[in-house]
C-alpha cells in the first residue's frame, strides 16, 4: 500500500514538472518576443520612452517569474529524486538479499528549447561598424554593450548645400542636406561611459 502511495506521488511530482517545464517555455518565448521588438525599434529609431520602459519593466518580470520557476522546478526535481531512491531502498529491505526486478520509473530531463532568435553579431572591429545602434565592445570600459548613434553636420552636408546653392536651390531647398541623416556623420558612443568609440564621416 505504501508503495503504491510513493508511486502516486511520483506522478504527482512529474505531471508538476511537466507543467512547470511548459510554462517556462512560454515565458522563455514572451520575453525573447519582446527583446526582438526592442531591438526592431532601436533599428527604425523608434523613440517613446514610456512603451520602452513598460516593455523593459514586463522583461524584468519575466525574468523574476522564470527564476521563480527554475527555482521550484529544482526543489521538485531534488524531491522526485529522494523519493525514488527512497522507494529502491524499501523494496531492497523488504525483499532481503536478493534484489527484485523494478518497473522502470520516468527520469525527467528536462530540455529547454534552443531560442528562436539568431545570435546577435559582435562587431570588435570598431572601425567596421555600421551607421545604425550595433553591438560591440567598449574599447574604454571593456564592456559589450549596443552603441547609441548621434548625427552630426559635416563636410558632405556643406558641399550639397553648397552645390544645391549653385544650381539654383536659393529658396531654402539648399538647406535639405542638413534637414536629412542621410548626408549626416554618424558618431557611435558608448551608454554607459558615454566614450566616443567611432565617427563614421560620409566623406
Amino acid at each position: 500500500m505504501a508503495d503504491r502511495s510513493e508511486q502516486q506521488e511520483l506522478e504527482k511530482i512529474s505531471m508538476k514538472l511537466n507543467s512547470l517545464s511548459f510554462k517556462k517555455n512560454q515565458l522563455n518565448d514572451r520575453r525573447n518576443m519582446l527583446i526582438v521588438l526592442q531591438d526592431y525599434k532601436s533599428h527604425v529609431n523608434y523613440t517613446s520612452a514610456g512603451n520602452s520602459s513598460a516593455q523593459q519593466y514586463e522583461i524584468d518580470c519575466i525574468d523574476a517569474e522564470l527564476r521563480e520557476v527554475a527555482e521550484k522546478m529544482k526543489e521538485m526535481q531534488e524531491f522526485y529524486d529522494e523519493l525514488s531512491q527512497k522507494r529502491k531502498k524499501d523494496v531492497i529491505h523488504q525483499s532481503g538479499s536478493s534484489v527484485l526486478p523494478l518497473s522502470p520509473e520516468p527520469y525527467i530531463i528536462l530540455i529547454e528549447a534552443p531560442p528562436m532568435t539568431p545570435a546577435p553579431i559582435v562587431i570588435l572591429d570598431v572601425t567596421k561598424l555600421p551607421p545604425w545602434p550595433s553591438q560591440t565592445q567598449c574599447p574604454e570600459c571593456r564592456q559589450f554593450i549596443t552603441t547609441e548613434t548621434v548625427t552630426s553636420i559635416g563636410s558632405v552636408s556643406c558641399l550639397v548645400c553648397v552645390m544645391l546653392a549653385m544650381i539654383g536651390c536659393l529658396a531654402g531647398c539648399c538647406f535639405l542636406p542638413f534637414c536629412t541623416n542621410h548626408f549626416k556623420d554618424v558618431t557611435h558612443k558608448c551608454p554607459k561611459c558615454r566614450t566616443c568609440i567611432h565617427k563614421i564621416t560620409k566623406l
